[in-house]
């Protein structure tokens, strides 16, 4: 579809990369037009579309079927915040409307599929009153297992609470009361 006689212009840029699910935002400026316009972007002729759209002044993601009313001022250029729910090529419309006028324009958005999101790293500082020293933790946003008993030169003990040497040697203080037991029953039996 092509808009009807107009000398109304738009530019409409969208980031190069738009994965699945994942909010994005795209600028929005009206040309040669006047007064303010309502906005509407269409990604299917479908009335559950596949975009979703925020809508600031109700504070919720609705569906690309509904209009952003009152959202541009010629001459203005204002963010769009969008959503799409599925991964493709998608032919789809900027439409404008100003009272009974309304304008259409084409647009592409290639949608990819989601990424697999990268392990962060959080650091977080504590610090140790007993010992005067700060130390800097890193916590990975997935569970790791860490074996501290291994050979591995990666792996390294950063801090060894005292419950944690006692248990180190439990095994040789039992061993030590065991020879102990059965020394003492061998000397009572002879």
């Amino acid at each position: 579809m092509i808009s009807f006689v107009s000398a109304v212009d738009i530019d409409f840029d969208c980031p190069d990369e738009i994965f699945v699910d994942e909010e994005f935002e795209c600028s929005l400026e009206v040309f040669d037009g006047d007064g303010v316009y309502d906005v509407k972007v269409e990604l299917d002729e479908e009335r559950d579309s596949v975009l979703k759209i925020w809508d600031e002044d109700e504070d919720e993601w609705k569906s690309g079927y509904y209009y952003l009313k009152e959202f541009v001022e010629s001459g203005d250029e204002e963010d769009v915040l969008l959503k799409v729910s599925d991964d493709g090529n998608f032919d789809g419309f900027v439409k404008l409307r100003q009272g009974d006028k309304r304008e259409f324009f084409e647009i592409e958005i290639e949608v990819e599929e989601a990424e697999e999101e990268e392990v962060g790293v959080l650091e977080e500082v504590v610090e140790i009153e007993e010992y005067d020293e700060v130390i800097v933790l890193k916590k990975s946003w997935e569970p790791e297992v860490v074996d501290f008993g291994g050979e591995s030169k990666d792996e390294v003990v950063v801090f060894e609470s005292r419950d944690s040497k006692a248990l180190d040697y439990l095994p040789y203080v039992f061993s030590l009361f065991m020879i102990f037991v059965v020394a003492v029953l061998i000397w009572g039996k002879g």
